[in-house]
């Protein structure tokens, strides 16, 4: 069974071709990024999955985004990464309708109630 729902954002002109935006969506951290050629949004999680860091924050390339904390590059077209070829970014389904920006997310995981020793 596919739980994944659709979530609003925001409209698109809060985030400028070529920019980035962190933004917080039923649980989720996100990074979502303006790319050109051709003209769309890429939402991934904000967290690097090497170590953490903003990806939001990060340099944003025409189709890449640098991780500001090790210099990690990923490939927002695939999710690849040059520097590991088993670690990959997640990517987010997105739509956009009447100039507001949709994601497309999965249930977040419980939180563990408790810590076994």
């Amino acid at each position: 069974m596919d739980a994944a729902a659709w979530f609003r954002l925001f409209e698109t002109r809060e985030c400028p071709l070529g920019r980035a935006k962190l933004v917080r969506a039923a649980g989720h951290d996100l990074a979502v990024f303006h790319l050109s050629d051709p003209d769309r949004f890429v939402v991934t999680p904000n967290a690097c999955p090497h170590a953490g860091g903003s990806l939001a924050a990060g340099e944003l390339g025409s189709h890449t985004i640098t991780c500001p904390w090790h210099a990690w590059v990923f490939d927002l077209h695939t999710g690849a990464c040059p520097m590991a070829e088993h670690v990959r970014l997640v990517r987010y389904e997105t739509r956009v309708e009447d100039g507001v920006l949709y994601v497309r997310l999965p249930p977040r995981p419980a939180a563990a109630d408790s810590v076994l020793l």
